[in-house]
């Protein structure tokens, strides 16, 4: 399968490109850079990609694709307080516009990071399941919880979004 890969120069990306590559996968990536000589350790093999900001990418940078996986954004609780509206112009509206042209270019299957910051403070202390009510309390999990509701707007039996609310990442990552 042929796989854009979002944020592939980011901590989770990083790992990602490999693995991908390791299942046969054939992996693009597609990076502003920002992280991309933040290196620790030997250097990683980057798969071959587009160094462009999620805001400027365009139908070329989808062409051939069969796949996405969407892991770039400014991706923490205090980072998105810092700079909201840039917050919600990357993660939010560029998201859903990178989401649009890949359902234009024929992509069906568009695989996006989301977070379990998006349930908020909604279970006190009790665990949350997918199905419990999206309280986000902060930018960045607003922004995760409109890329998520525009993207359900976009499904069809042609072009699949899936989400993944993953917890806080943590451990090794060569950036």
């Amino acid at each position: 399968m042929r796989v854009l890969l979002t944020g592939h120069q980011g901590y989770l990306g990083t790992v990602m490109a490999p693995v991908l590559a390791d299942a046969g996968h054939e992996i693009t990536g597609l990076d502003a850079g920002l992280f991309a000589d933040c290196v620790l350790g030997p250097p990683p093999a980057d798969p071959p990609g587009h160094r462009v900001d999620l805001r400027d990418v365009t139908a070329d940078h989808l062409a051939g694709a069969d796949a996405v996986i969407h892991l770039a954004a400014l991706s923490n609780d205090p980072l998105g307080a810092l700079a909201p509206d840039l917050t919600y112009a990357i993660n939010h509206h560029a998201s859903v516009r990178l989401a649009k042209l890949a359902r234009d270019a024929g992509v069906r299957r568009f695989l996006y990071a989301s977070t379990c910051s998006v349930y908020g403070a909604a279970g006190g202390d009790d665990l949350v399941t997918e199905d419990a009510p999206l309280r986000p309390v902060t930018p960045y999990a607003e922004s995760k919880v409109r890329v998520e509701d525009d993207l359900h707007a976009l499904a069809d039996t042609d072009f699949t979004p899936v989400f993944l609310r993953n917890a806080t990442a943590f451990g090794h990552s060569p950036r």
